[in-house]
């Protein structure tokens, strides 16, 4: 029995290795799982985090490295290794890692049941769009893996979908798979699932709960990626289930609950301000319970959770104080900014609609020095010295109102809390400098790359032909002149009103039109150290 049932898991693994060669996903970083933020999170909560420049880090499933790779780069004096079973995404990625010149990474092709404790510690293990879609055995190893290989002090993050909430979205996956049936490979029945989508979304009625229900996930995945649909709702194994079963089994397997990655959502209050009081009380004094609660609440389909040894569970303090802050680094939307003044208070915001007041003069200058930052990150310190540039004295009190804003902004979701200072240009220089890693890439032509926070850039064929030339010996006009250089080479080609241009004059014309854009586009989005 042992052995045909190894048998069945092992063609379950290699039908999903298949699955994922025949339509890999865009292999992306995700910000969410940057160590630094994960070690931010448990410090928040009085815990010791590994410090990422000589940390060891693990990532189940690490596609083509998209989001390994970068931290790489960023960290020579870390190690990184990345496991998946896709060989065509293990070869791309490596190829990735060849250019780049990098020594401190590693991606195997491997199946994660096979990782054992010999494979060493890590001081964080990230297991990102995995652990609900593979068999119950492969579910158990990463747990295993978790609790096997995670340093002492260090934090696991499991992503995962859950229940109830995603049960509404079971019925579209039942619908789509009926439809689509198993015949073909996953490109062409994702081609048969949007065609039912587009039926579902035209034809369901609308003033039925199942037509809302089809009718509203039809126009979200009418945008989506063809690996999305593909792997989300045509595999064979997609396991929701609900956060108590998750911690049940991570429970079971040595492992304790620290928080959730989207730290805000910890936070009942941050959901529905008249509930709170009624969830916690249901809860008790239990972290867990209360989590549960809220799902059932709020019908959340997705969880990023991170886990630590259970022998640490007892020293985490879930009340929050400001002196928890001291060290870290605060990053903000670039668009964060003054929004207006009223009723004696100063109102701050961003685009999202989020906003934070105070009536406080030395929190209002505070923050103000933090908008000036932007978009780097600030430390209370540094927040402090801008104070004290402009000739505004901060006292002990003063700084324990700023830290305890600080806080209120974060818990808010106004403000990212790591562990390491995001730094970068915050303005457009004569001769700009792109981040190293990103010049690299676009000169071995990669498209999908990371800005300096971690998250997805894509550069078109203009931005291929700049960002490398962005090492600071280069200034506007010589930008141009290679992108000139490149259109008459035929590396690029411009179009006006479908047509193309050929004129010297308006080729001219359009690059510069083009270096301009790629520039802000670049400076506006993390790319630029100086």
């Amino acid at each position: 029995m042992t052995t045909s049932f190894g048998t069945a898991m092992q063609a379950a693994i290699a039908r999903n290795a298949a699955s994922y060669d025949d339509l890999p996903y865009v292999s992306h970083p995700f910000s969410q799982t940057h160590p630094a933020r994960l070690g931010a999170i448990a410090r928040i909560f009085k815990l010791a985090a590994p410090d990422l420049s000589r940390a060891r880090v693990l990532e189940l499933g690490c596609a083509a490295g998209g989001n390994l790779i970068p931290l790489a780069a960023r960290h020579p004096d870390a190690y990184f290794l990345g496991i998946d079973l896709s060989q065509r995404q293990i070869e791309e990625g490596q190829r990735r890692i060849a250019a780049l010149n990098l020594s401190n990474i590693n991606l195997r092709r491997q199946s994660l049941t096979e990782l054992r404790a010999k494979d060493g510690g890590f001081d964080y293990i990230i297991c990102h769009g995995v652990y609900s879609w593979v068999p119950e055995q492969v579910r158990d190893a990463i747990l295993r893996i978790a609790r096997e290989n995670l340093a002492p002090n260090g934090i696991a993050f499991i992503s995962y979908n859950v229940l109830p909430g995603w049960r509404l979205r079971q019925t579209l996956r039942d619908a789509l798979a009926l439809h689509v049936g198993p015949q073909g490979s996953l490109r062409e029945r994702v081609a048969r699932a949007r065609e039912m989508l587009s039926f579902l979304e035209q034809n369901t009625p609308a003033e039925s709960t199942w037509g809302q229900i089809f009718r509203a996930e039809a126009v979200n995945l009418g945008v989506a990626d063809d690996s999305y649909i593909g792997h989300e709702f045509l595999e064979d194994c997609n396991e929701p289930c609900t956060f108590a079963e998750f911690m049940t089994s991570a429970g079971g397997r040595g492992l304790a609950y620290l928080g959730e990655a989207a730290f805000t959502s910890m936070f009942p209050e941050n959901m529905n301000p008249a509930a709170a009081p009624l969830l916690r009380a249901l809860a008790g004094d239990n972290q867990v319970s209360l989590e549960q609660h809220m799902d059932i609440f709020t019908g959340r389909t997705f969880r990023q959770t991170l886990l630590i040894h259970k022998e640490r569970e007892g020293k985490c303090v879930r009340r929050i104080t400001p002196d928890a802050l001291e060290g870290l680094h605060f990053a903000a939307r670039p668009d964060f900014a003054f929004s207006r003044e009223e009723d004696g208070k100063t109102f701050f915001a961003n685009g999202s609609g989020a906003w934070f007041s105070t009536a406080d003069a030395d929190v209002r200058t505070g923050i103000e020095a933090l908008v000036r930052r932007l978009p780097e990150s600030s430390s209370i310190d540094e927040i402090v010295a801008a104070m004290k540039v402009i000739g505004v004295p901060v006292d002990d009190s003063a700084r324990n109102r700023i830290g305890d804003a600080l806080l209120r902004m974060a818990l808010a979701g106004l403000l990212t809390p790591s562990t390491e200072p995001v730094r970068m240009a915050r303005a457009l220089s004569a001769k700009p400098v792109a981040c190293p890693m990103l010049r690299a890439d676009a000169a071995a032509g990669v498209v999908h790359t990371a800005n300096l926070r971690h998250e997805p850039i894509r550069f078109d064929i203009i931005a291929q032909v700049v960002t490398p030339l962005l090492d600071g010996t280069n200034d506007r006009d010589a930008l141009v002149a290679a992108t000139i250089a490149a259109a008459n080479d035929g590396r690029v080609t411009f179009q006006r009103a479908g047509q193309p241009v050929v004129e010297q004059e308006d080729i001219a014309a359009c690059a510069v039109e083009h270096v301009d854009r790629v520039l802000v586009h670049l400076q506006g989005n993390a790319c630029l150290v100086a």
